[in-house]
């Protein structure tokens, strides 16, 4: 007999679903895009018709979609409810982070999945791109001995502070938005902090902060933090605001491993991924920073009785984002 496919639904098809969860959930073998939810109906149209998912303009209708699993990509403001929904409907669910928009409201909603004994896992794209499961791989082999410093750099504009590039007028939304919800540090930096305890197997302890408000905004808009896991110095460079004044820019991506054995080092620009040693350089498989593809296919193994050890849980996702708001509100207080 052929092998049932789990029923998804996903709810919220702004942007982030568009580009990343929707084409990669309706890639990926062993799911099946059952139904979507929005509450623009013009949006809501134009994503069923493209995907070919049951559309539902409500929560209520979703529930008679017949699911087996639902991802949660509507607004940050939004997942408290969403979450809470899923649980009552006894779903395991796959949420964007962050999970709620403070620390209370997604340990409630923790709790909520855990009373419903059902999995919450967090999009933390990042972990399951080849070039990161390479870099968790060679540190536990002892590829490069004890980890002594870690670095993660991600400077960029988030598309720019203004809707128009060229004559730099109108407002970006996307960014408003972003900044609004706390930062650099929050909105992307989570994902560094997340790496950071995954590849080294402990808990970052932050050290120090600085922000940067490149423009004068009250919300630093370039952080850099250090912090400490277990000896290893852990150096975050994040930035929303890396070249804004251009019509185009040339943002810059990097992890570096340096340990008493070597070094790891990706560069995106470059494409470049190297490990460095006694024995010289040797080149490694680069691949993109991050990859919905290889979430979706953990997501669907994990729904089928497979390993869950890949998959960030909602535990993880507030343990990272504890630490980014800490951060964030420690580099908005400093002056």
């Amino acid at each position: 007999m052929p092998e049932k496919s789990v029923r998804v639904g996903l709810i919220g098809c702004g942007a982030v679903a568009q580009y990343g969860h929707l084409p990669a959930i309706l890639r990926t073998h062993g799911l099946d895009l059952a139904a979507v939810c929005e509450v623009d109906r013009e949006r809501l149209a134009e994503v069923a018709d493209a995907t070919g998912a049951r559309p539902c303009g409500t929560l209520d209708e979703l529930a008679g979609a017949d699911l087996d699993a639902v991802v949660i990509t509507s607004p940050a403001t939004l997942h408290e409810e969403h979450l809470a929904w899923a649980a009552g409907q006894g779903l395991p669910v796959l949420c964007e982070k962050p999970l709620t928009l403070d620390e209370p409201g997604s340990v409630r909603a923790i709790e909520l999945m855990e009373e419903a004994d059902r999995p919450l896992y967090v999009g933390f794209t990042y972990r399951f791109a080849p070039a990161a499961l390479e870099i968790r791989r060679l540190i536990r082999e002892g590829a490069v001995g004890t980890p002594r410093a870690l670095r993660l750099i991600y400077l960029w504009d988030l598309h720019g502070a203004f809707a128009d590039r060229e004559h730099f007028t109108g407002v970006n939304e996307r960014r408003e938005g972003r900044i609004a919800e706390g930062g650099p540090m929050i909105d992307c930096g989570v994902h560094q902090i997340d790496l950071a305890r995954w590849w080294l197997g402990g808990e970052p302890v932050p050290t120090s902060v600085v922000g940067i408000r490149v423009e004068g905004r009250e919300t630093p808009d370039h952080l850099v933090a250090h912090l400490d896991v277990d000896g290893c110095q852990v150096m975050i460079e994040i930035s929303i605001a890396y070249g804004h004044t251009a019509p185009a820019t040339r943002p810059t991506f990097s992890y570096e491993v340096i340990g008493s054995e070597g070094v790891l080092r990706y560069r995106r620009e470059e494409r470049e991924f190297v490990a460095i040693g006694r024995s010289g350089i040797r080149e490694l498989d680069w691949s993109p920073e991050k990859s919905f593809d290889g979430m979706y296919a953990a997501f669907a193994d994990a729904l089928t009785g497979g390993p869950t050890d890949l998959l960030p849980t909602g535990r993880d996702g507030l343990a990272a984002t504890r630490i980014a708001t800490d951060l964030s509100v420690r580099a908005a207080a400093a002056r």
